[in-house]
């Protein structure tokens, strides 16, 4: 193992925007929802992340103007659908901005098995989730602390080495403004 040389720290701006690299990748997935009409609503998130596994529990943040705030608090359901490299320009271009509605005819809806917003065909997994919570950010944002209630994979990823299965994967990381990154590589942690 080669030893990093021992740099000098500088600090720099607490503004995201100005991290280059980011310390912190995020997943990059696709939030389905449904309005209390009933329409789906898919849309690009990256403020996500596990914070309990018993009860499985998930953390999801965004601007209270999105529709995909609106209808998770109107009805306590959505689901985190995984996206992986092959889907990732489509993934990418699935934006959510006030007044637009998400659902571009770009992606297949599927049932899902214990919520009402649909599954994102195209995605590799899918998180299911109940609304447990909510936490005001600021004046524009929202977090939603979530219950996973069903876990699902493409079938092909429940076979080989769990370093095979995260390389079938290849799920996208959010970086920055214009860039992604990809989950290429698992290692087993030294004992």
């Amino acid at each position: 193992m080669t030893r990093r040389r021992i740099e000098a720290k500088l600090e720099v701006s607490t503004d995201k925007s100005q991290w280059h690299p980011t310390p912190l990748a995020a997943p990059l997935v696709l939030v389905t929802s449904r309005s209390s009409r009933g329409d789906p609503h898919v849309a690009r998130k990256s403020w996500i992340t596990m914070v309990s596994v018993a009860p499985p529990t998930l953390l999801l943040s965004c601007r209270l103007s999105h529709r995909t705030a609106i209808n998770i608090l109107e009805t306590r359901e959505f689901v985190v659908n995984v996206p992986g490299e092959d889907v990732a320009e489509r993934a990418w271009r699935t934006v959510e901005l006030p007044g637009e509605d998400g659902a571009d005819g770009r992606w297949s809806y599927v049932d899902s098995v214990r919520v009402t917003p649909p599954r994102v065909q195209e995605c590799r997994a899918h998180l299911e989730c109940v609304l447990e919570s909510t936490r005001r950010v600021a004046d524009e944002d929202v977090v939603f602390f979530a219950r996973i209630v069903s876990v699902s994979l493409d079938e092909s990823l429940l076979s080989g080495t769990p370093a095979e299965r995260y390389k079938a994967l290849r799920a996208l990381l959010y970086l920055e403004a214009d860039l992604l990154g990809v989950v290429d590589a698992a290692r087993r942690a030294p004992p």
